[in-house]
């Protein structure tokens, strides 16, 4: 269907996203200017896959379309004036230690623990023991995911406040990832979503989470005058720290196989490498495969066509709040794109979303708009001392962009409820430490 030509013209396409990237540093002299970041993550989303999976069919269109997505959100960036915000920034009394106080760090112990205590509930809620979650662990973590998916699980007041608690440390700690004590906090505000993702089989939870942190770290940054691209040596830090979550990562994959299975995991290496295969590269494919099913190009499977929904899929709890919930299966689609006991997946990246809500041009009006209040929200960030909605939107929108790869976590309340708290905490906070002010 797709050969050779197309998966080498969809990594040259997936390279022009790289070249964005670079070409909006050069432009606004800084990494952190959000369409750098969503130009740099989407060419990490699209040439990994593409290399790792190589012999996997994919329309290269469909990468040409992220790569104008990529363009367009970067041309949202053109209006603002970087350089005058940049100079603006560098003038501003240094904010790191605005957020090394005793009230936040307080707030982060409180929170991890609460985290901890409701994430056990929930699953005692649900009828599991304590000594089937602590003593039986894998068997238990893959008979909850299992649960979760057939009979769905009760979480109710407990299970939202789970969420919470869970999310909001990552945030927090993000925002102290400038602090002597970075390494400690990331290690405690992660422990919560590494607990849940170990005994509930739960990865989303951890990656939502290590974007909360990804995004609090680049707010923090910005705070510590700090406007370029990491140095080596946190690069290599964070490969190292990458490599040592994979452990925990890897336990959550292998409790997906079954009890059967964990009696030879070497015997049972090929179900292992295509739930990861699945779970981790095959979105791009997926949607790849849903773009031709929509262009009218040869495509795996048929998908449902549902166009021009006008947001609901991609902001669904604001359409539940206002009464007019869209009902999804689980999963969201029910369609699947497989190929060749290589991957299996049902997750089709934020655009699928974008697509059915706006259609294909209009996914790209809805990018450009994106864009330009994304980076108004940061040209403000920049300019002025202080302005809390914006942090919180801010993080909020870098959310969403690094988990677009997966899908558009507004379609669930937890990023609007975190975000509100948050920004109540640093109200809070901003008001108990007057003297920092100017």
């Amino acid at each position: 269907m797709f050969g050779l030509e197309d998966k080498l013209l969809a990594v040259l396409f997936s390279l022009s996203i790289l070249a964005i990237s670079a070409y909006t540093r050069i432009a606004t002299r800084t990494f952190l200017v959000p369409a750098s970041i969503f130009s740099l993550f989407w060419f990490t989303f699209t040439i990994t896959p593409l290399i790792l999976l190589f012999n996997a069919p994919i329309n290269p269109l469909a990468i040409l379309y992220i790569a104008a997505a990529a363009l367009v959100f970067s041309l949202s960036a053109t209006p603002f004036n970087w350089e005058y915000a940049i100079q603006k920034n560098s003038t501003k009394q240094e904010f790191k230690a605005r957020f090394d106080t005793p009230f936040l760090s307080s707030t982060i112990y409180a929170s991890v623990i609460t985290a901890i205590i409701l994430s056990i509930t929930t699953m005692m809620i649900n009828g599991f023991s304590i000594n089937q979650i602590f003593f039986d662990l894998i068997k238990t973590s893959g008979r909850y995911a299992e649960v979760r998916v057939t009979d769905g699980i009760e979480y109710g007041i407990v299970g939202i406040l789970s969420m919470l608690f869970t999310y909001l440390p990552p945030v927090l700690g993000g925002l102290r990832s400038q602090d002597k004590r970075s390494k400690f906090f990331f290690a405690l505000t992660m422990a919560p979503s590494l607990l849940t993702m170990v005994i509930q089989s739960s990865k989303i939870v951890f990656l939502v989470s290590l974007c909360f942190y990804i995004a609090g770290a680049i707010i923090a940054r910005i705070y510590s005058h700090k406007l370029d691209f990491p140095r080596p040596a946190s690069i290599t830090r964070l490969i190292t720290t990458t490599a040592l979550l994979s452990s925990l990562v890897l336990i959550s994959f292998i409790s997906r196989l079954g009890e059967i299975e964990l009696k030879s995991i070497e015997a049972n290496s090929d179900p292992l490498l295509f739930s990861i295969a699945s779970y981790t590269l095959g979105q791009v494919y997926a949607f790849a495969d849903f773009f031709s099913f929509t262009i009218g190009a040869p495509s795996l499977s048929a998908y449902k066509e549902d166009y021009y929904s006008l947001g609901a899929y991609t902001f669904n709890s604001i359409f539940c709040a206002l009464g007019m919930c869209k009902d999804f299966p689980t999963g969201m689609y029910e369609e699947t794109v497989w190929f060749s006991n290589v991957f299996e997946t049902n997750i089709f990246t934020v655009f699928r979303g974008l697509i059915y809500d706006f259609g294909i041009a209009g996914s790209l009006i809805f990018v450009f708009a994106l864009g330009l209040f994304t980076h108004y929200i940061t040209y403000i960030i920049l300019v002025r001392n202080r302005s809390w909605i914006c942090v919180v939107t801010a993080i909020s929108i870098l959310v969403f962009i690094l988990m677009g790869y997966l899908f558009s976590v507004f379609v669930a309340r937890y990023v609007f409820f975190t975000a509100s708290v948050l920004w109540l905490l640093l109200q809070i906070n901003d008001r108990m430490h007057q003297p920092l002010k100017k």
